[in-house]
């Protein structure tokens, strides 16, 4: 209880304090509790500081962000509001996720709240973020040359000086409602698939061996493909449903970490063999199992330029860990754990389950296409497909299992159009065999393609094999490269189109799989075209519908 005095002075500062200086004193005053209780015995970790900050010239970011942190508090995301006036410039290192809602004032200059922020960090050229990860919501009028020039600014110099961009720059008009939200959806999103994969990692990591590793393309044909079918044996139940999917961390080739030893070894021999021996070998463990020494990212060659002697150049490219250390060499005063520090883990890949947990019991299968590009004129493969697509029977594999929530089948008498190109054929595969198992009896019809009917048909027999007996009520094939003409699946749902708009009319669950660009672009607006011409529709309205219902789910990538 407070003293009378105290007791005066607080009901007096309340009816005199508006509701923007009521949140920012509730946000200090937890975080000064927040700094008691760090120090005891009861708080294990630390949780991650989320801050929404806004610069406003005529109230318009003002009030944006006022609902944005009021929608957050609703879906129990704890943000820390704050006007950038208000907001102590000091505090920029120490952000983990830091989210801008700024207008533009003028010709493309911050508002008057936002130009103390604004200057720091164009400024300070000592400023480097490293823990920041963030994204802006821009406010405009295109009627104005500068459209939303302060926050591009502010996007483009967070980025250079080493935060990591989470959700790209979105831009508002006048009515900025519609763009505000999908930001709002997409910072929602964000924290709630990191939690999942944060949950999962944690709780349900699983040891399992591999049972087969074959290879499902003709490549005696002439294929130039190369997808492994895998499957893994574990010894327990395992909890997924289809749709799920596994999470991967690979290893890094054997042949990569020596390079990196032996140049350690070569170039930094002094401090090196100041390491005891359990030192190294858990430095050798680290660059086998945990670091990501292929594919850097933009973010730690930023780091690393701090410590090297020469500025790099072409942050954008594929860098390995070893052809850094060659070209762009660490200072004598760098030390090798000043590297270890900025090291960033082995990032999991997430690949769709495509066995069914009813059909398939102790197994565990997946579709991995291994994937490859060229690379200072040589080719080289895709991480995790790599890795994969090395793993011999009898190796051990160690992995999570991921619930992709929004892929889920129907109830079992609801029907279903599947459309699935290449890989995306694999949690459809997972589907047909559930529905196989459990004796569905809704109607399943698959759109499958790829380049090649004769080396490029995945998983031919078994889809043959269900059409026969009844499981597929329809299957349609588009293979591209069988004729001149290119033909997608997208041509095939035009070509099917009358059929295709009765089945979405009268209930039909449609499930899109595989490459995000160009495919399931492209398929969304056929499926639209086809509700306008054949329908008669608004198919923006129809597939918002469809979307609300749970009838139209995709899994891209």
């Amino acid at each position: 209880m407070l003293s009378e005095s105290n007791n005066k002075t607080f009901f007096k500062l309340i009816q005199e304090t508006s509701q923007e200086e009521m949140i920012w004193m509730c946000g200090y005053i937890s975080g000064l509790l927040f700094s008691k209780k760090k120090n005891s015995k009861e708080i294990k970790k630390e949780e991650k500081k989320i801050t929404l900050v806004y610069g406003t010239e005529t109230g318009n970011a003002k009030n944006l962000a006022f609902d944005i942190y009021e929608k957050a508090k609703q879906e129990k995301i704890k943000i820390n509001l704050i006007n950038l006036d208000q907001y102590c410039l000091k505090n920029l290192e120490k952000e983990d996720y830091f989210f801008i809602v700024i207008s533009t004032h003028g010709e493309g200059e911050p508002p008057f709240s936002a130009k103390s922020f604004f200057d720091f960090i164009h400024h300070n050229k000592n400023l480097f973020l490293k823990n920041m990860k963030y994204s802006v919501l821009a406010l405009g009028d295109k009627s104005y040359t500068y459209f939303c020039k302060a926050g591009e600014d502010v996007d483009k110099r967070l980025h250079d000086i080493g935060a990591i961009r989470i959700i790209p720059l979105y831009k508002c008009d006048v009515d900025y409602e519609d763009q505000a939200d999908k930001w709002f959806f997409e910072i929602l999103n964000f924290f709630k698939k990191k939690n999942e994969i944060d949950t999962e990692k944690k709780n349900h990591k699983i040891c399992g061996k591999i049972l087969k590793n074959i290879i499902l393309n003709n490549q005696k044909k002439g294929s130039n493909k190369e997808i492994h079918h895998i499957e893994i044996f574990v010894p327990n139940k395992i909890e997924y449903s289809p749709g799920d999917s596994i999470g991967i961390f690979p290893e890094n080739p054997s042949v990569e970490r020596d390079h990196i030893i032996e140049y350690v070894k070569k170039n930094r021999k002094k401090e090196f063999e100041e390491y005891k021996y359990e030192e190294k070998n858990k430095i050798f463990s680290l660059l086998k199992k945990k670091f990501n020494i292929l594919f850097l990212s933009e973010n730690f060659l930023k780091k690393y330029s701090f410590l090297s002697e020469k500025k790099i150049i072409s942050l954008n490219k594929k860098w390995k860990l070893i052809d850094l250390l060659i070209k762009f060499p660490m200072k004598d005063e760098s030390s090798l754990k000043d590297l270890i520090k900025i090291i960033e883990p082995i990032k999991p890949r997430l690949y769709s389950i495509s066995s069914s947990p009813t059909a398939h019991g102790n197994e565990i299968h997946i579709t991995v296409s291994r994937h490859r590009f060229q690379l200072n004129g040589k080719t080289v493969y895709g991480h995790c497909s790599e890795f994969l697509s090395k793993l011999k029977i009898g190796n051990e594999l160690s992995f999570f299992i991921y619930k992709n929530k929004k892929f889920k089948l129907p109830d079992f008498d609801k029907n279903i159009i599947l459309i699935g190109p290449g890989t995306g054929i694999a949690p459809f595969r997972s589907f047909l065999y559930e529905r196989e198992a459990t004796k569905a009896t809704g109607k399943n019809w698959l759109f499958f393609g790829d380049q090649h009917f004769d080396i490029d048909f995945l998983y031919k027999t078994e889809i043959l094999n269900w059409k026969k007996k009844g499981i597929l009520y329809r299957v349609i094939l588009s293979f591209s490269r069988d004729q001149e003409e290119k033909i997608y699946v997208q041509d095939k749902i035009w070509r099917s189109r009358i059929e295709f708009f009765s089945w979405i009319k009268n209930g039909a669950y449609v499930y899109v799989c595989g490459n995000k660009n160009p495919m399931s672009v492209d398929v969304e607006k056929m499926i639209s075209r086809v509700i306008e011409e054949v329908g008669k529709c608004n198919s923006k309205l129809f597939i918002k519908k469809m979307k609300k219902e749970g009838r139209y789910l995709k899994d891209v990538y």
